[in-house]
């Protein structure tokens, strides 16, 4: 199972590349910024996550996703 990372160190990883957005399975789009992957992820309705490419070392849960988009984009 892949490592979980905290909040504070993805948001100084915002820009950083090889990141990739699943809904479910299914691959979102190429992979991309954190940033990128983090406003794909937030999209879909269901089970998502955000993994780190190649070796999916890290693992950015749903409810981690919905905390780091508060965070990005405040209400």
């Amino acid at each position: 199972m892949a490592n979980q990372i905290t909040d504070d160190d993805l948001i100084s990883m915002l820009d950083s590349r090889l990141w990739l957005a699943r809904g479910g399975s299914v691959a979102l789009g190429l992979p991309g910024t954190l940033r990128k992957a983090l406003c794909q992820a937030h999209t879909v309705s269901g089970p998502n996550s955000i993994v780190k490419m190649p070796n999916e070392e890290f693992r950015v849960p749903a409810d981690q996703i919905d905390r780091l988009w508060n965070r990005v984009h405040p209400p």
